[in-house]
Formats: C-alpha cells, structure tokens, sequence
C-alpha cells in the first residue's frame, strides 16, 4: 500500500550554475503535477512531465525547480534604453495618479528586460543534472510514501479486524433472532385470535415476516467484500480506486443489516462496525 503524501528534495551544481529540484505530493483523486520552472529552463517543462509521469498514479504533485548562478559566474548586461523607457513611463503613472512618490532604482530594476544574464547555457548539461535531481527527489517521495503507505495500512487492518469480530457475533446470533421472531408472532396470534386462530395463517405470516427480517444473504456479501478487500490489500501497486468502492459495497450491506435488525445488540454491533468502516474510508482518502 502506497500513500499519496511525499516530499523529497535534491541540489546540484553544473558549469556554475545551482539547480534545486523539491517535489511534493499530497492526496488527490487523480494525477494533477504541478511543474514551476525558472525561466532559463522552461524549455524543459515537457521532459520533466515525462520524466515524473510513470513514477505517480494518483495525487497532487508539486515540483518546483529552481536554478541560480553561483557567486563569480554571474555576467549581468543592462538595457539602459529599457530602463528609461520604464523610468518615463512609471514617471507618468505616478503624474497621472496625482502621486509624490519618486520613481527609484528598486522599481526600475525589477521590471522586464532591463537586466539581462549574458552568461551561455548549455541546456543539454543542464537537463542532464535536473534528471537525475528529479529521480533522487522521486526516490525521496516514493520512500515516504511506501513508508506512510505501511502504517495506513496497519490501521486499517485494525478496523477490518473489528468489523469481522461484529459481523461474527451478528451471524451468530442471528438463527436466534428468526427464532425469538417466530416465538412472538405467533404468542401476538394467539393474544388477538384465542383458540380461533389458523396454523396455516400463522406459518405464512411467520415466514412472510422471517423474509423480511433474515439478514444471512446481507453477512454473506458483507463477508465477501471483506474477503475481497483482504486480497487486495495483500495485492501490489495502486488499489486506493478499488478499496473505496469495496468500502461502498461493504457500507450499503451494513446499512441493509441495521435497518432489519430489531435487536439492539445486532443494532450496537452494526454502529461499531459502521464507525471501523468510517475510519477505514478516512484512511483510503490518501491511498494511491
């Protein structure tokens, strides 16, 4: 079992230039990747999607790449034409708005295209250092996940246990409660018809009754579902999508058990395994 909560991060440095890959992966339905990239490497975009698309089934990834030039290897060319052109025109938007403040240096600087790095990048270099980044930051990622995945599914072995230990005292009690309901139909026969009442009349009302209230083809479906979320726990690779409509199935024939049960230790029993099979469901929301 795989969780869908991650989170790995790798740096490395290729002809002066630092590349950071940090990667984060949180519970969704389905595969939604994230990809931020400094602009000096946004060419790259699609490679990285293909380079992470096999490695996630299911769940929110974030990856944000980050690239800077280490102190030394940094050439800076300013476009003094730009930098006027943004100066006159922040000039004129602060006349126009009836504004004191003075254009400064820290607004003009900040703009597009007023300073530009002149330094060469080879991008083949560089896409050769951000693969293997992206894979030792997946690495990361997976082996979290693998790790979070492990204990989810202790706990919700746990509650698979709890839900089994109610349904077998509910199925044995059951050939006991079709006893207890043929026992006061018939004694209520007796109380309103006296000597008068029919035999033939009370067995079909008894077993028109019994069909109503017999549970047993609701514990065999439940104990089936159960058996078959068992074997995909035991199972390998993405299961998330399955076990959530086992859980469905499994809820429905518990709901079905509650509403014909009068008794109220079948009623007590069918809570608790409702509240073991909730919890499972909160545990699944993140299963890849």
């Amino acid at each position: 079992m795989i969780s869908m909560t991650g989170f790995g991060y790798a740096e490395g440095e290729v002809e002066g230039t630092l590349i950071s890959v940090e990667i984060k992966s949180l519970n969704t339905r389905y595969l939604d990747m994230l990809v931020s990239l400094p602009p000096t490497l946004s060419m790259l975009e699609g490679r990285v999607r293909d380079e992470l698309r096999p490695l996630f089934i299911r769940g929110r990834v974030d990856v944000t790449i980050r690239s800077r030039d280490v102190e030394g290897q940094l050439s800076v060319r300013i476009d003094q034409n730009a930098a006027s052109h943004w100066k006159n025109a922040l000039e004129s938007l602060a006349d126009f708005l009836g504004s004191d403040e003075k254009v400064d240096l820290t607004m003009i600087v900040g703009q597009e295209g007023v300073l530009h790095n002149e330094k060469p990048r080879n991008i083949e270099k560089n896409w050769n250092l951000l693969q293997r980044l992206l894979s030792q930051a997946a690495e990361q990622v997976l082996t979290m996940r693998r790790r979070e995945g492990n204990e989810l599914l202790r706990d919700i072995k746990a509650q698979l246990l709890s839900i089994e230990r109610s349904l077998k005292l509910i199925s044995g009690r059951s050939p006991e409660l079709i006893h207890s309901i043929e026992e006061n139909l018939r004694r209520r026969f007796l109380e309103v018809l006296g000597n008068d009442v029919d035999e033939q009349r009370v067995l079909l009302e008894t077993a028109s009754w019994i069909a109503k209230m017999n549970i047993n083809e609701e514990i065999v479906r439940l104990d089936f579902h159960l058996a078959a979320f068992r074997e995909e726990l035991a199972g390998e690779g993405a299961m998330g999508r399955k076990l959530d409509f086992l859980t469905q199935e499994m809820g429905r024939e518990m709901n079905t058990i509650g509403s014909k049960s009068p008794d109220t230790v079948l009623s007590r029993e069918v809570v608790n395994m409702k509240d073991a099979l909730e919890k499972v469901k909160e545990q699944l929301r993140n299963v890849e």
